[in-house]
Parts: structure tokens; C-alpha cells; sequence
């Protein structure tokens, strides 16, 4: 297949788990304590795309020194993230946490121009323009969006999320799709569960989610694995433009199927400022 379908099937599986993870962080207790729950999940998933893949270690052995450290990098920043969104998402509403979100479009692919050294021409410059006015309309005198922590959880986890997508490339290049999965789901479970996660409350956060939270990590495991595959077909800059779309498809779906009908033509002329964006970032 080519790399956009590829692209265009991660960005269908990411919507469907925003919009489903939306409701999940909103009935959790301990929102890290949750992330614990999603991540092993996750991780049991990866393991099982690796295998059923016929995945292979081999590939570590020709790694270079540069490429275990953006690999290690890659693992840090997801546990980062991983950490960080889902505290975000309880106090944000989908739609406007998506349209904060399409900052990480802006800067990975400002970072893939200056760090991959992709190209860059005066569409591509306009788009991330119209897209970073997008992701602020929605702030602009909108109650749902003080400045609080949810608020800046939502822009942490948004660098966080935009900087580890420039990473990505060049450390999943020289390994599989599926091994490189395996890496960024398994490890990142540490950082999340750093120092120490009380089994009680991991019970009754499996218990909160059930098997909603698998839904939710399968989806999110198999996105992303879409995702690397397109990685690998081209460039990052262009990848990332089509993943973007997942904003568009989680403010639309928070207005349908979550009732999400505050500042709602706000919402919708920022879902269209990005697309427009988008269209000229192709």
C-alpha cells in the first residue's frame, strides 16, 4: 500500500481512540494510576503484534550508538507523555484538547525541516500558521480553557508529543515497525509507574475501564503502528500533515457523539482554519 493510506488508516484508529479515551480519563480516580492501566495494555498488545508479526531482535544487534539514543530518547518522551495526557484529558473537553493538540503538528513538522532537513516551501509555511491559529481560537476567551494544570498538561503533553514524532523516524529507520512498537509501548510502562503504583488502585482502575481500555490500547498500538510503517515509506513532515486530521475527526465526533455543543461554531471555524491549514501543509 502507499504511504498515505497507511497514514490515513493510523489517523482513523487515533480519532476513535481519543474520542473513547476522552470518556475513559473523565471516570478515572488516579489519572497516572490509569495511564499504568492503558500502557500495559498497550504494551500486552505490542507483544502480540510482534510475535503474530514474526518479529525479530536481530536488528538491535546493527544498531548504532546514535540510533540507541534516539530509541532511548523516543522511550523517555512517550513516558513523558504517557504520564501527562491523561491528567490533561480529564480536565479538558475532547474537542477543544484536540484542537490544543494540532501544536504537536506544528512542531514536528517545523522539526522535521530543521532537524531531518525535509523540505519546506511557502504552502507548507501558511498551513502551520492557519494551524497554530487554530489550536489558539479555541483558548481565546474560552472558560473550559484557564490557564490551570489541566491547561498546561495539555501544552506539555503536546511538545512532549510533537518533539518524540521528530524522533521517530530516524529511530524506528534501521529496525521493524513491529520491534520498534514493541520498544515504545514496553518501556515507557516504568516511567509512567515511576516511583511506585499502590495495587489497590490498580485493581480498581482496571476495573473502571474494563475492557474499554483494551479497545482504546489496541486501537492507539495499531494506529501507531500504521504510523511507523508510513514513517518509513516517506517523509515525516508529510506524515505528520495527514495524521493531523485526527483533530478534525475528534472535534466533529465530540460534537456529535459526546454533546460537546459548547462554543460550537468556534469549534467547527477552528476545525475548518486547520483543515485549511492542512491542506496547504500537503
Amino acid at each position: 500500500m502507499p504511504w498515505y493510506i497507511y497514514a490515513l488508516l493510523s489517523t482513523l484508529f487515533f480519532a476513535a481512540q481519543d474520542l473513547l479515551m476522552r470518556v475513559l480519563a473523565v471516570k478515572s480516580g488516579i489519572p497516572r494510576v490509569f495511564s499504568v492501566v492503558f500502557n500495559l495494555w498497550g504494551a500486552f498488545f505490542a507483544i502480540l503484534a510482534f510475535i503474530i508479526q514474526g518479529g525479530s531482535f536481530t536488528d538491535l544487534k546493527s544498531l548504532t550508538s546514535t540510533n540507541i539514543i534516539l530509541i532511548i530518547c523516543a522511550v523517555i518522551l512517550y513516558g513523558l507523555y504517557e504520564r501527562t495526557h491523561f491528567s490533561a484529558r480529564k480536565g479538558v473537553d475532547a474537542s477543544s484538547f484536540s484542537i490544543i493538540f494540532r501544536l504537536t503538528t506544528v512542531i514536528a513538522f517545523i522539526g522535521s525541516i530543521l532537524f531531518l532537513h525535509e523540505s519546506i516551501t511557502i504552502n507548507k509555511f501558511m498551513g502551520a500558521s492557519l494551524i497554530i491559529g487554530a489550536s489558539f481560537l479555541l483558548l481565546y476567551k474560552n472558560i473550559k480553557l484557564k490557564i490551570s494544570r489541566s491547561f498546561w498538561l495539555a501544552i506539555l503533553s503536546a511538545l512532549l508529543l510533537g518533539i518524540v514524532l521528530v524522533i521517530d523516524k530516524p529511530a524506528s529507520a534501521s529496525i521493524q515497525p513491529a520491534l520498534y512498537s514493541f520498544l515504545v509501548w514496553c518501556f515507557p510502562v516504568f516511567i509512567v509507574a515511576f516511583p511506585n503504583v499502590p495495587l489497590k488502585q490498580l485493581k480498581k482502575e482496571f476495573s473502571i475501564g474494563g475492557w474499554k481500555v483494551a479497545l482504546t490500547a489496541l486501537l492507539n498500538v495499531t494506529g501507531y503502528m500504521f504510523f511507523i510503517q508510513a514513517l518509513a515509506m516517506t517523509d515525516a513532515s508529510r506524515v505528520v500533515v495527514v495524521d493531523s486530521l485526527t483533530g478534525i475527526f475528534v472535534v466533529l465526533g465530540g460534537i456529535v457523539l459526546l454533546k460537546e455543543h459548547d462554543h460550537f461554531w468556534r469549534k467547527i471555524i477552528a476545525a475548518i482554519i486547520a483543515f485549511v491549514g492542512v491542506y496547504l501543509l500537503r
